[in-house]
Formats: structure tokens, C-alpha cells, sequence
């Protein structure tokens, strides 16, 4: 098969994104000489911009497209236009089929979600599953880590954050993540958890803390801070996705429930204490080694759920303060 130009159409979640990535590389492995345009959705492409990730980037604006169909045909007239000989749909929806037959791309593989495991099957990570699409291909590849490089200019405003903020190598500097955002609260792990913790790494680890996030997240993250007695610092807000990425591989360990930031500490190889419940650490767990997941037996866990069927929340509320410490304790020691 001659392929020249592969389009890997990703729009979507930052997680999502990044648990692809294990694919795109195995695909470029197999394609070495082909041209390789990543479809990403709107404020994630700096992320990857300026490293070897893409040879070119499109942005896929979901919003805009949903309220003006011209908009939404002229982007795929223009990746027709390109004329792909490969189309790697890695969101396997009403739009991407569209968008895969208006390419007019030679050929295409799609992803499919494993949502359920059948008998004599195993469970899939995330990452594996976006692997067995291109299977097809002649890719057999393993998932063994997720990679995400750092531009010299996303270390560079790292550099200069915790510069500015008084903070250099002679502590262990450990990131705290409290927001999954309020699509999925069943995920959340508690506010005042967080601010006992921050404290209890401060004064018994003797680390520096610093907390990530969107804009969206300033003002929960200002809460917490202000329920703390020690003195801890905020990025949330402040830096680019690919400066936190940059950030956020400086720390010696990052704390966090299932959402983005987790998994991008993942991606630039910084340990996890990843926080679970609702969801599968199995199907979006952290790759790699040196992680460590928390998750309390439950008959209820995981439901998969967006909001907790009981209203209790148990399985985050049994994760104590004294659970996520020891786990950073063993993981930065």
C-alpha cells in the first residue's frame, strides 16, 4: 500500500488526544516517509505545535461547525482538496464518517470503543483500544508509555513561572490537580481534601505545591488555597496547555482524579497518584510505570457513571488524606 499522506482525524478530550498518541507514533513508524496531518479540536494544538508529533495541524472548532454547516463542509472540501491516501478516524462519529467520505481518501480505518467485555476478552486500556484500529495496517505495536515531546519555549515559561514565584530545585515540588470539570462530579475528589493535603505536604514532606488548571478552575482552586494554612501557588489559569505539560514535568509527582491534567503528566513522564471511583483505571488508568492508582472495592465502583447513582459519592469519600500521602510518599521517596 503507497501511502503518501495520512490524515489521524482526534478531535476531542485532552485524555483522549493524549491516549492516542502510542498509535500515531506506531503509525508514523510504519510510514516513516509519509506526510502526517493531525486534526485536533480548538486550544489543543499547542500542545503539539513545534515538535515531531504532526507534519501539519488542523483545528477542528466542534462549536462553530454545529452552527454553520458551511463552515463544516468547506473543512472537509479542504482536506479533499489534500487528497489522502490514508484516513485514520480516531472518533468514529456521524461527523468523521461524513468527513471521511467527503476526503474521498483511498482508504480508512476506524476506531471502535470497547464498551463491553465479552467472554474470553480482556479489558482494553484507552490506548490500547486507538492501537487495534490500525492493526489493520500491519501494526502490531505495544503500548508501553504515552510521549508527548516539550518545545524548548514551553520549558522556558515553566522555567520562568516557578522562577517568578520563588520556587527552585531545593524542594520536591508536587502538583495537585481538584477539578474534573462539572461534566462528570461523580470523578471529584473533595475541595477541603485537597487544601488538608496541600498542607500535609508542605509540612510533613517538606515539598512545594502548586496547583493546575484552566481558567475555568481559578476560582475553586482560590478556595482551596484559602482553606490552607501553609502557603501553596496557583497556575491554574495562567499558563498555556503545553507550558502546564512543560510544568507539570518538573514535579515530582502530580495528584489528581481521572481528567486531562492526569493524563498529561503521563505524557511528559511525570509519576501519578491518580484518584479513581467512577471510572476504570483498566480502560484510563495512567500509562507507564511508576504510577500508583487509588481506588476503594466497592460493589458499586466502577459505574461509569456521570454523577453518583446514590448520591453519596463513597467511593471518592472513602479516599482519605492519609491514603493519597502515603502514596506520595512511596512514589517521590
Amino acid at each position: 500500500m503507497g501511502v503518501q499522506k495520512i490524515l489521524f482525524f482526534k478531535p476531542g478530550a485532552i485524555g483522549d488526544f493524549l491516549q492516542s498518541l502510542p498509535a500515531l507514533k506506531a503509525l508514523r513508524k510504519k510510514f516513516p516517509a509519509a506526510h502526517v496531518t493531525v486534526v485536533v479540536s480548538s486550544g489543543l494544538e499547542p500542545l503539539i505545535q513545534g515538535t515531531d508529533i504532526a507534519d501539519s495541524i488542523y483545528v477542528y472548532d466542534k462549536s462553530k461547525f454545529k452552527k454553520n454547516i458551511r463552515e463544516f463542509v468547506a473543512f472537509g472540501l479542504r482536506l479533499r482538496r489534500e487528497r489522502y491516501d490514508l484516513f485514520v478516524d480516531m472518533q468514529s462519529s456521524t461527523r468523521s464518517f461524513i468527513l471521511r467520505r467527503i476526503s474521498g481518501a483511498n482508504r480508512a480505518v476506524v476506531y471502535r470503543k470497547q464498551k463491553k467485555v465479552g467472554p474470553g476478552e480482556r479489558r482494553l486500556h484507552a490506548a490500547e483500544n486507538f492501537m487495534e484500529t490500525i492493526r489493520p495496517l500491519g501494526i502490531t505495536d505495544r503500548v508501553d508509555r504515552i510521549r508527548l515531546p516539550l518545545t524548548p519555549d514551553a520549558e522556558k515559561a515553566a522555567d520562568r513561572f516557578l522562577t517568578e514565584r520563588g520556587i527552585n530545585n531545593d524542594k520536591r515540588l508536587i502538583a495537585l490537580n481538584c477539578s474534573v470539570g462539572s461534566a462528570r462530579p461523580a470523578r471529584n475528589w473533595f475541595p477541603d481534601r485537597f487544601a488538608v493535603l496541600a498542607d500535609r505536604l508542605i509540612s510533613d514532606l517538606g515539598a512545594a505545591v502548586v496547583f493546575v488548571g484552566g481558567r475555568e478552575d481559578k476560582e475553586l482552586v482560590a478556595g482551596v488555597m484559602s482553606g490552607m494554612k501553609r502557603k501553596a501557588v496557583s497556575a491554574a489559569g495562567d499558563l498555556l496547555i503545553a507550558h502546564t505539560a512543560a510544568l507539570l514535568a518538573r514535579c515530582a509527582c502530580l495528584v489528581s482524579s481521572d481528567t486531562g491534567p492526569l493524563h498529561l503528566a503521563t505524557a511528559v513522564q511525570t509519576p501519578v497518584i491518580g484518584l479513581y471511583g467512577s471510572t476504570d483505571p483498566l480502560r484510563t488508568g495512567p500509562v507507564g510505570a511508576g504510577h500508583m492508582v487509588l481506588m476503594k472495592k466497592l460493589p458499586c465502583v466502577p459505574c461509569e457513571q456521570k454523577d453518583c447513582p446514590l448520591g453519596t459519592r463513597k467511593c471518592m469519600a472513602d479516599i482519605t488524606v492519609d491514603d493519597v500521602l502515603e502514596a506520595v510518599w512511596k512514589t517521590v521517596r
